[in-house]
């Protein structure tokens, strides 16, 4: 029997667990030829997180963030990394906010889409499911996961979905972005599963925008500092979400819903308001988008609330929150373990009180449905 969530209970969408070994631990879920391809067998010592021979997923290796990426408060009794411990972040983090439900968003494989090798990458998002579901989701009743997809080769990532989704835990696709933008066909058949299994697709800064070929870019090249790179993210969910709309992909899925996890939600009015304003005037390029595109992202596009927007005037806070119908498109999301952790105790009462209920547990629900 499902339990179900109410008024009192408390869904974090974006929590990050880190494996302790780096890729070693996906040892147990590979072949021995598919752990020599990705240099993770017995020649090589496992120990040693990130040895040079073995592959590694692309990530940002350009800018140093002096407040460091981790929570070093997060670290587990063993010594392990932050958030690398299941025990230990359900009691530091579920146990300490009554969080009933975590999202989990696999923090190593979000730069997945970059790799060049699509069969490599197909081989590591199995194996992480797998790992995933045996080490986390075994671990407490409260998390529920993401899988994720390499989506380099669609009909891959659509197996993967179907294959992985069987396991109800699992409440979402999380879809490392790559140079395509999301409305392009090339990702039709991992909506097609997601969609077929009732599945949201998420997303997330994968930390190599503007960085690598096959990542996502950034408008004028790559940044100098990371207080540049960080703050410009935002870009890449509104060329993201314009993609979706003009590709007419709602349309095409009806039932589809994306989450922009760690996207923002101070562009969505302006990007609303030019999508409106310019398909009526170009309707006959795009005939496909029958509705008025802000319809569409109210409908289909839901956003995570960290990194909550934290204006001097609160009341601009509100004010944008109803431009972007967060009522129906907003969902709270800590980020743990990392450096910028929005505390629900501060981020949820800047919102207004109305709203706090629907942040906090309905709109994920709605979302996530009963897998929740």
């Amino acid at each position: 029997m499902t339990e179900t969530l109410g008024p009192d209970d408390l869904v974090d969408c974006d929590v990050h667990p880190i494996m302790k070994r780096g890729l070693a631990d996906l040892s147990p879920y590979l072949s021995q030829a598919e752990r020599r391809r990705l240099g993770l067998d017995e020649r090589r010592n496992l120990t040693t997180v990130g040895h040079r021979e073995a592959v590694s997923i692309p990530r940002n290796t350009l800018y140093v963030n002096q407040a460091g990426v981790l929570r070093d408060d997060a670290r587990a009794p063993d010594g392990s990394a932050p958030g690398a411990d299941p025990a230990f972040t359900a009691h530091q983090l579920l146990d300490g906010n009554r969080v009933s439900r975590a999202v989990l968003i696999g923090g190593e494989v979000l730069g997945l889409g970059a790799m060049p090798d699509p069969d490599a990458a197909a081989l590591i998002a199995s194996a992480y499911n797998d790992w995933l579901a045996d080490t986390w989701l075994s671990a407490d009743p409260r998390y529920r996961g993401n899988l994720v997809v390499a989506a380099q080769d669609p009909q891959l990532a659509a197996a993967e979905v179907r294959r992985a989704g069987a396991d109800r835990r699992f409440v979402a696709v999380l879809l490392p972005l790559t140079n395509l933008l999301m409305g392009e066909r090339h990702y039709y058949p991992v909506y097609e599963a997601a969609a077929e299994l009732g599945l949201p697709v998420t997303v997330h800064p994968n930390s190599g925008e503007g960085i690598f070929r096959t990542s996502p870019p950034m408008a004028g090249g790559t940044p100098t500092y990371y207080v540049e790179w960080h703050a410009g993210l935002s870009q890449v969910f509104q060329a993201n979400v314009i993609s979706l709309v003009c590709h007419g992909v709602f349309e095409r899925f009806p039932e589809m819903k994306v989450v922009l996890t760690e996207g923002g939600l101070g562009w969505v009015p302006d990007v609303m308001w030019r999508l409106d304003k310019n398909v009526k005037g170009l309707r006959d390029e795009v005939p496909w988008v029958r509705r008025l595109p802000s319809e569409y992202i109210v409908d289909h596009v839901r956003f995570t609330s960290q990194p909550m927007p934290e204006p001097r005037r609160r009341h601009h806070l509100h004010v944008l929150c109803e431009i972007a119908h967060a009522e129906r498109t907003l969902m709270y999301s800590s980020d743990y373990p990392h450096w910028d952790y929005d505390d629900p105790r501060h981020a949820l009462t800047t919102l207004p009180a109305e709203l706090r209920q629907r942040v906090r547990v309905d709109n994920a629900v709605e979302t996530y449905g009963d897998r929740l």
